[in-house]
């Protein structure tokens, strides 16, 4: 239940003027527990760089998800306003336009990096993340299909939705670039590191040997060279 909760504790937090209801439909729970168990797969199959970098790639996709499930109930909601109070149509229109203008641009980010994440990694193969990721978004809709939205269009709760709209789009704005962008971008320097370290250990190592070698080499020439003197010495008398 993990997604719907945080599905609708950001929903109510965007839309006041909206009510949800959960139908617990088994068939609609299916779908979304067989790809939690399927990512419980594919973690425990990981090492531990792997497992950090699937669970991040993972939970950004599902909480890009989320917000965009977000952004649609707005625009219901704000659709909805429009309809029920003609004069508020133009300012709920305007406002809504300018909380896309600003949450759209991250929500583009938040994709490439994850995007990104699927090209950079080398435990799966792209295609078959990519297939897994569509399988989330065919579970989401199906539990969404069983979550009743009913918006509420009184003048006084889509004011309220207007009103709300400069917290909830700072909201959104500051859950995307905390979480969805600097995350993943922290997360790649910290990989870039380790590989940086793992590099240099490992270079180290071809080095250390490559001079034991030569220090084998030049210590085994030396002693031949004094055997070969002492052979010549020998026969001198």
């Amino acid at each position: 239940m993990q997604y719907f909760r945080l599905f609708t504790f950001l929903t109510i937090l965007a839309l006041p003027s909206i009510s949800i209801a959960q139908d617990a439909d088994e068939d609609a729970q299916k779908p979304r527990l067989d790809v939690v168990e399927r990512a419980k797969e594919i973690s425990e199959g990981l090492d531990q760089t792997q497992r950090r970098h699937f669970n991040v790639m993972y939970g950004n996709y599902n909480l890009i998800q989320v917000v965009e499930d977000v952004r649609d109930h707005i625009e219901m909601a704000v659709d909805k306003c429009g309809d029920e109070n003609p004069d508020m149509e133009e300012a709920m229109d305007t406002r809504f336009e300018a909380w896309e203008d600003a949450v759209e641009p991250l929500i583009d980010e938040a994709e490439a990096n994850v995007n990104n994440m699927i090209v950079a990694q080398d435990y799966m193969k792209p295609r078959d993340i990519r297939n897994f990721f569509d399988d989330i978004e065919d579970a989401r809709e199906k539990q969404n299909d069983a979550v009743k939205k009913v918006p509420v269009t009184s003048a006084e709760a889509c004011q309220t939705l207007l009103e709300k709209m400069d917290e909830t789009q700072a909201n959104m704005v500051r859950l995307l670039e905390a979480t969805l962008i600097s995350l993943p971008r922290a997360m790649q320097a910290q990989d870039d590191e380790e590989r940086a370290e793992a590099e240099a250990k490992r270079q180290a190592e071809e080095d250390a040997a490559k001079a034991k070698a030569e220090e084998e080499a030049a210590q085994a020439e030396a002693e031949a060279e004094a055997e070969e003197a002492s052979d010549e010495e020998e026969a001198d008398n």
